[in-house]
């Protein structure tokens, strides 16, 4: 089952490849539509009291290496697969007027999808880290063949150098753990007493810290986000940036207990910096997408917040390592919906006007009352407004954190403070105030648009108002 989803956007792109180019819009959508059926029937199948692996495949690959394919749905990965497997076809429906090379485009997609999905449910090391290198090729051509301004090169560039550094710094430490340990196996490697050399375990670390990503190493994220085209940011933003996190709790929280234990203190600082840091530099901002890039810098760092509240709650402190997981991987969930959303919105903004900096203008819920209506819920979601996502992730997330490190927990709710200062004053300098003449006659949102955004729209509410639905998968977590 986790084999069809995650290969239906390859048999997708195989098709584009031999259809006519004006049906790749069309095959690309419906192989993202199969793999979102077949993650919606697993997760309605997924048996919560049962602890452990679900629809699991595996079959040996180079036996003599303990290289497997296997796969996996368990608590850690069924939110994050359900949040890439929906994004997907909305991506995809938010291409539907792009006519720049439409084959190679919608097939680079179909690739990233499938790469997405390949890292979500990967449980060998092997066959995960070729899905998650997958990722970045296909990212790296749609930022660089499709993205807007003359800085896409340069954005693209960075991209890879960044995220290519970190996984060759990853794929060394696996290699030695490997020599010590004769398993790739996830799994596995979560059952024994993993006692390694510092260098490994930092050389792990560093590949997903530049994924997430956290200070210092973030540098690539905003010119990436600013110049890839609108449906390949809400990809970036809602699922990529998803991926190191996943990677920690997948890797780092299981297999390197006693090593995070050390260095828990050091990650929850650096991420309090980024939580910070984020949130300046967002104030400073008047291109919307690079203040949305921030804003999920600094959302993003609360994940890891919690990852490091993991290792200091590992000493007994039940309740608060069940609040800090679960609220990882809701907010991860909450954010990837409603970054997606505003990046799309901030999308629409610049296809009308050409623009899409906070002072350009003025006055738009008057002129575009829907517009602005979806664009307030997902930025009160990311606000943490009680009874939407983003408040039941980040109370979870901050009742864990503060049970370990109170101080640190304390600190990081000045971030939420700056969040509310900009994300405010960019809603008061597009939305309110007198309507600019230029865009009296802007158009409101369409029926096909509608369409996209209303599945954000009810995750929002429904995660926000009755998250036991969602929190229910990560409840067997140990």
């Amino acid at each position: 089952m986790i084999t069809a989803l995650t290969l239906a956007p390859i048999v997708a792109a195989l098709l584009i490849l031999a259809l006519p180019e004006r049906r790749a819009r069309g095959v690309a959508l419906a192989g993202a539509l199969v793999s979102l059926a077949l993650a919606v029937w697993m997760l309605v199948q997924f048996d919560i009291t049962a602890a452990g692996l679900q629809f699991s495949e595996k079959v040996a690959w180079i036996p003599a290496l303990s290289v497997h394919y296997f796969v996996g749905l368990d608590g850690t990965n069924a939110l994050v697969l359900l949040l890439s497997a929906l994004l997907a076809p909305l991506v995809v429906l938010a291409s539907w007027q792009h006519t720049d090379r439409p084959r190679t485009y919608f097939i680079l997609l179909c690739l990233l999808f499938t790469g997405l999905f390949g890292t979500f449910t990967a449980l060998n090391f092997f066959h995960w880290f070729l899905y998650w290198e997958l990722v970045l090729v296909p990212s790296f051509f749609l930022i660089k063949l499709f993205g807007k301004g003359e800085e896409r090169h340069s954005a693209a560039l960075n991209f890879v150098l960044f995220t290519v550094l970190g996984s060759v710094a990853m794929l060394l430490g696996f290699l030695f753990l490997y020599e010590q340990t004769d398993t790739f196996d996830f799994i596995q490697l979560d059952k024994k007493d993993v006692s390694v050399s510092p260098l490994i375990f930092f050389a792990i670390l560093a590949g997903l810290w530049v994924k997430v990503p956290l200070a210092p190493l973030h540098i690539w994220q905003a010119p990436a986000y600013a110049a890839a085209p609108t449906p390949v940011a809400m990809l970036l933003t809602g699922v990529m940036s998803k991926m190191g996190v996943y990677g920690f709790l997948r890797i780092i929280v299981p297999i390197f207990p006693e090593q995070l234990k050390q260095h828990a203190g050091t990650l929850m600082a650096f991420a309090l910096v980024t939580i910070l840091w984020g949130a300046f530099l967002a104030l400073r901002q008047t291109d919307l997408k690079r203040l949305l890039t921030f804003s999920s810098l600094n959302h993003v760092a609360y994940c890891v917040l919690g990852v490091g509240a993991l290792g200091i709650a590992a000493d007994g402190l039940v309740d608060a390592h069940a609040l800090a997981t679960q609220g990882v991987i809701l907010q991860m969930f909450a954010h990837g919906l409603a970054a997606a959303g505003l990046f799309y919105l901030v999308g629409l903004l610049e296809e009308r006007t050409g623009l899409r900096g906070s002072d350009d203008f003025g006055g738009l819920s008057a002129v575009t009352p829907r517009f602005a209506a979806v664009f307030f819920i997902l930025t009160f979601c990311s606000l943490g407004l009680p009874f939407m996502a983003g408040f039941a992730a980040e109370f979870l997330i901050f009742s864990g954190t503060f049970a370990v490190a109170p101080g640190l927990t304390v600190a990081a709710t000045l971030g939420l403070l700056a969040t509310a200062v900009f994300l405010l004053t960019m809603l008061q300098r597009v939305f309110t105030g007198p309507v600019n003449e230029q865009y009296k006659s802007m158009p409101d949102l369409t029926r096909n648009e509608i369409l996209i955004l209303t599945p954000i729209i009810i995750l929002v509410f429904w995660a926000g108002i009755y998250p036991k639905t969602w929190l229910m998968f990560s409840q067997l977590i140990p």
